[in-house]
């Protein structure tokens, strides 16, 4: 069997860190490692578990998610983040975090579907 890949949660909402880690169980050889509840977490944590994506809430404490993701991606170039936002009318926030290197975004509240979708896609698994 193939290794797991290692997910981080970067949210500040237990709700919806707890609704992505439902989500990414489904997903045969998926795991969540850890959840980050402000930027500096994020950026900890990713660089302790290496792990193979980041789904990343762009309004949390601290420095925040857009420059979480800009931290990440300047100390790794393959880091894989996907922007997990409620931030329907921000087209040009989610324009930023995508010029900042995220791959692709997850919308709230989450359509699971869609959700597993993008996850498996942007980790080789669809």
């Amino acid at each position: 069997m193939s290794e797991m890949k290692k997910i981080l949660i970067a949210d500040d909402s237990r709700v919806a860190a707890h609704l992505l880690r439902e989500i990414i169980e489904t997903i045969e050889g998926c795991e969540v490692v850890d959840n980050a509840t402000t930027g500096e977490d994020a950026i900890e944590m990713f660089k302790k578990y290496k792990p193979d994506l980041v789904t990343m809430d762009l309004s949390m404490p601290g420095i925040g998610g857009m420059e979480a993701i800009r931290q990440i991606i300047a100390s790794d170039g393959s880091a894989k983040i996907v922007v997990v936002s409620s931030l329907g009318g921000a087209q040009d926030k989610l324009l930023e975090a995508l010029e900042a290197g995220a791959l692709s975004v997850i919308s709230k509240p989450f359509d699971e579907e869609k959700a597993i979708a993008v996850l498996k896609k942007l980790l080789g698994l669809s």
